[in-house]
């Protein structure tokens, strides 16, 4: 594995235990038991203020959530961070009825979230233009966090104005 690929692995672990903590309706899951998904929910999550849904009233016991996680902006130019979504990936959480819970997170190595959305897999399908094809890599599609967040939800949290 490069040295950029390990430590983005790295950034997403930290930011996927970060938000483990601020969402304690959800249980982590292992990838041997489960390798499309990071987490499902163990108890009851009624969205809230600092965990809102979209066309989501709850998320029920067993729910398969994927945590994805983007920095509010990253390099010289400042430019917002984009979710890496895997095709094969994707379409497991849609046979499963499974969710993405998208965390949008400040420029600096501890990851600190700023904000969180959880959207179901299905509305996430509608935002896909098309998948790159990564040669040997699997496929994958790119969302600027824009794509999910208002600016006005990240810049309120405390984040960066990109």
């Amino acid at each position: 594995m490069s040295a950029a690929r390990a430590s983005s692995k790295h950034a997403g672990e930290t930011a996927e235990a970060a938000v483990l903590e601020r969402v304690p309706e959800l249980e982590y899951v292992r990838d041997v038991e489960n390798e499309h998904v990071d987490a499902r929910v163990a108890d009851v999550l009624v969205p809230r203020a600092d965990v809102p849904t979209v066309a989501l009233p709850v998320l029920e016991v067993g729910t398969l959530v994927e945590i994805k996680s983007v920095m509010v902006v990253y390099g010289e130019n400042q430019t917002r961070g984009r979710y890496y979504l895997r095709e094969q990936q994707h379409r497991h959480l849609l046979e499963h009825g499974a969710v993405y819970l998208f965390a949008v997170c400040v420029p600096a190595p501890s990851r600190d979230v700023i904000a969180v959305k959880i959207v179901p897999a299905t509305i996430v399908d509608e935002l896909v233009s098309s998948w790159i094809d990564a040669g040997d890599r699997p496929d994958y599609a790119q969302l600027s966090w824009s794509r999910i967040f208002d600016p006005a939800e990240v810049d309120r949290d405390g984040g960066e104005r990109p």
